[in-house]
């Protein structure tokens, strides 16, 4: 709230859909954001990507590590052409202008001001879980309809990736906004996994009660949850998952033998999960989070599009564990779709005429 220029609305990782052999990453930031939203020039705006090894019906990363940091100079005085920097740990760096695509080495990166392309009914969400009963309808209201964020588009060659992973395809993706520090950087947010922070984590009626664990989780490297506090995550997630489970008045997910969800251990493991090793192609969000709960071969390169219908895919996972019928928002595309071309993302909205949600005021 104090500061939305390093406040990650949404991030998502996929192969190209335009040159086969890279990895695109894309993070937004600023919500709500109009032509007067600047990059914070103080915080790194960071991707971590690490191996995972999947055995069976679980996922477990290794410890190498691929970074890709962007962060913004100061504008000077007068000047409202921001200048930004991208580094990444396998030794690529450049300098580019705000709002013009830059290619050098393998890579290209732009960042800028676009449309939002996130689209969800977030207040019909907020009643289904204030009710405890399913509050979609079968047309629902995109909450981020014409607005804009700021957002960093990142390309790189997947082949470096998959080298300094020791061949190792299947990779976990987050996003990160940090304070760079010598000893340890100060890290203001993070995000795998769309909604599990917001629908997952936000209900602090639910066990432990009272407690706002998402500043907490935010703090958290993904990759390495603190032992104090990870059974406090657990046990909301592992709650709130039971309550999913039960909106349509039937059981899909049993408790395992330990009482807990059989998605808890998956989910608490918070990064997109992608196997660099097959192509792009739209709507296999959680593909391959399915295919290892079923254990089953998976079948895509998993990760997020831009236009992939998360919210759908989702609840019909939560609710009826994938088995039964598509439930969903009635919101089933962003205010522009994507395009196949870099940056990929959509020109900005630049509306003026658009109020605060109701829901957000209250």
């Amino acid at each position: 709230m104090d500061d939305p220029a390093v406040d990650i609305t949404d991030f998502y990782a996929f192969p190209s859909p335009e040159r086969p052999g890279k990895l695109v990453l894309v993070m937004n930031v600023f919500p709500m954001a109009t032509p007067q939203a600047y990059f914070s020039d103080v915080v790194a705006y960071r991707f971590r990507l690490r191996p995972l090894t999947r055995s069976g019906g679980n996922i477990t990363h290794g410890t190498p590590e691929y970074t890709i940091d962007v962060t913004f100079n100061d504008l000077p005085a007068g000047n409202s052409l921001g200048i930004g920097n991208i580094a990444t740990s396998d030794g690529r760096s450049a300098s580019f202008v705000v709002g013009d695509p830059l290619e050098k080495d393998g890579m290209r990166v732009f960042a800028g001001l676009v449309s939002d392309p996130f689209f969800m009914d977030v207040e019909a969400t907020i009643r289904t879980d204030m009710s405890g009963k399913l509050a979609f309808g079968k047309q629902g209201t995109n909450t981020v309809q014409f607005r804009d964020v700021l957002t960093i588009v990142v390309e790189v060659p997947i082949t470096s990736t998959v080298e300094s992973f020791g061949g190792s395809s299947l990779v976990g993706a987050i996003a990160e906004t940090i304070v760079p520090r010598r000893a340890k950087p100060f890290r203001m947010e993070r995000l795998g996994r769309p909604e599990i922070k917001n629908v997952l984590l936000g209900n602090t009626t639910r066990n432990p009660m009272g407690v706002e664990l998402r500043d907490l989780y935010n703090k958290e490297d993904a990759f390495s949850l603190s032992r104090e506090y990870r059974p406090l995550y657990e046990s909301r997630i592992d709650e709130t998952l039971a309550f999913f489970d039960g909106l349509d008045g039937e059981i899909a997910w049993p408790p395992a033998a330990d009482g807990r969800h059989p998605m808890l251990d998956l989910l608490m493991a918070d990064y997109l999960i992608l196997d660099l090793a097959h192509p792009f192609a739209p709507g296999n969000f959680l593909e391959i989070e399915r295919a290892v709960l079923g254990n089953r071969p998976h079948a895509s390169a998993g990760g997020r599009w831009l236009d992939d219908d998360i919210l759908d895919e989702m609840l019909t996972l939560y609710v009826n564990g994938g088995r039964g019928e598509r439930l969903g928002d009635g919101v089933d595309g962003p205010t522009h779709p994507a395009t196949p071309v870099f940056p990929y993302v959509r020109k900005a909205n630049k509306r003026t005429d658009l109020p605060v949600p109701a829901f957000v005021e209250n």
